[in-house]
């Protein structure tokens, strides 16, 4: 599989607006040039691994979240999917075990609900 750099760039631009740096500020934080960071937001340049590392400390992201950009979901599955991901990023792996338990049991529980809505509304049918 080739690295798409041009959606790569993309997607590294966007990141860096959405959080409001400007191309000088991830330049100084990577140690790269303001030329470099736009060649690379351009896809006209290729980078090497450490500069990708850079990048991905300096956003925030992990560096498949660079790397694998036809994946990233859109709307409100994405939003969520990047609130989790922001969420998980600030924890120790004893809570992010500790979070997968929890969402697995509030799924479980929102499955119990699931059904004793349709039940109830099942029983409503039939009185109607």
């Amino acid at each position: 599989m080739e690295i798409d750099y041009t959606a790569v760039g993309a997607e590294i631009r966007e990141l860096r607006k959405e959080r409001r740096m400007l191309q000088e500020e991830l330049a100084e934080r990577i140690g790269v040039s303001v030329p470099h960071i736009s060649n690379i937001e351009n896809g006209k340049t290729k980078f090497s691994a450490q500069v990708l590392m850079d990048l991905a400390c300096a956003l925030e992201v992990t560096p498949d979240a660079l790397l694998l950009t036809c994946g990233r979901q859109e709307g409100l599955y994405g939003r969520v999917l990047e609130e989790i991901d922001s969420v998980l990023s600030e924890c120790t792996a004893e809570q992010m075990l500790l979070l997968g338990d929890l969402v697995q049991a509030t799924r479980k529980a929102l499955e119990q609900y699931d059904q004793e809505l349709k039940q109830k509304d099942e029983e409503k049918a039939k009185i109607s």
